[in-house]
């Protein structure tokens, strides 16, 4: 009996040593926080960034502190995305390498041939960084591999940030105005015009003002308005240009006057706008249009309001009372007797 409970504390103690060796080792690798950075370069010095994906390229250049889409003409890139991403590019750290061997490079999709992506920093003409993006282990993971190293990593990065499509970069607000620069807005059936610093109609009978709300609306939309796409700076017939849906000029404060020509394509569910002082032609929101549509004079114009009487005040009469004249004619008058 006493060999067998010799025996069972002996195992007992195993355990405890082996669960106490686990937790220590467990603690140790939790406790591993990387610092190496995985890209040395410093963000603010790239002015240029050119991504491949094996069939298509992206290039986006800084030029006079804007960022450009070359691919596209030129068109204006939403620098905050571009920033952002290169930023979150130079926040990246090694860690514990996934694999070391050619083989699996190729098999993570990070080889210098077969990759996901190829990511380029430049300063000038001076390459700064080169990063091949592959395969997804999970959630917001990718494979990754510097140029120029043999370890592959597992890195926090989204690969719809690093996408080869000119519309995942366009600046989409670029066509948005400051609302107290507008000075006039011209539509099909009525006209807009700055009184003393505010929008209101600038031909109203005198028992009708301005719907203020109303005209807010307009300005918020008309200001705030948004582009999905670009479609290049050739009309296309299936644009339907020749037959607008809706035409409007804004007149800026400088003297700027811009035409907004919207047109409505058979099929895509889209429509198609054209300004005068952007030689592409844009993708815009169906409903964008519609809602532009639906500011007519009727919703822009309301019936003045008449000033309420106070209680108890008799409303004054438009014109004073008639009073009528009593003469008296001594010739048919009755004689009155004498006291």
């Amino acid at each position: 009996m006493k060999k067998w409970i010799a025996i069972l504390s002996g195992l007992l103690l195993a355990q405890l040593v082996l669960a106490v060796a686990l937790n220590l080792d467990g603690d140790k690798y939790g406790a591993f926080q990387p610092t190496e950075p995985l890209l040395t370069f410093d963000p603010k010095a790239v002015n240029r960034l050119r991504i491949d994906d094996g069939k298509r390229k992206i290039t986006l250049q800084k030029q006079e502190g804007r960022w450009l889409i070359l691919e596209s003409d030129e068109f204006p890139a939403d620098g905050k995305v571009v920033e952002q991403l290169l930023d979150k590019l130079a926040a990246l750290r090694k860690g514990w390498p996934v694999a070391t061997t050619a083989g699996a490079a190729r098999r993570f999709k990070v080889d210098d041939q077969q990759f996901e992506r190829k990511l380029q920093l430049f300063a000038g003409d001076a390459a700064l960084a080169t990063l091949y993006v592959g395969t997804s282990p999970g959630f917001r993971k990718v494979h990754v591999r510097p140029a120029g190293e043999s370890a592959v990593y597992a890195v926090t990065l989204n690969s719809w940030e690093i996408e080869t499509d000119s519309d995942d970069w366009i600046d989409k607000q670029v066509l948005s105005l400051h609302k107290e620069e507008i000075e006039r807005i011209e539509l099909p059936d009525v006209t807009l015009q700055r009184q003393e610093g505010v929008l209101r109609v600038a031909d109203h009978a005198d028992n009708e003002e301005t719907a203020s709300e109303q005209v807010q609306q307009l300005l918020d939309k008309l200001a705030g308005l948004r582009i999905q796409s670009i479609l290049g700076t050739t009309s296309k017939p299936e644009y339907g240009q020749e037959k607008p849906e809706l035409l409007l000029k804004v007149r800026l404060k400088v003297g700027k006057e811009l035409s907004y020509r919207f047109s409505r394509p058979k099929k895509g569910g889209y429509d198609v706008l054209k300004r005068s002082d952007r030689k592409h032609y844009f993708k815009v929101a169906r409903y964008v249009v519609d809602s532009l549509k639906g500011f007519t004079r009727e919703k822009l114009v309301q019936v003045r309001k008449q000033p309420d009487s106070k209680p108890g005040e008799v409303p004054k009469p438009d014109t004073a009372p008639v009073t009528k004249e009593v003469t008296t004619d001594s010739a048919t008058e009755p004689a009155r007797s004498a006291p």
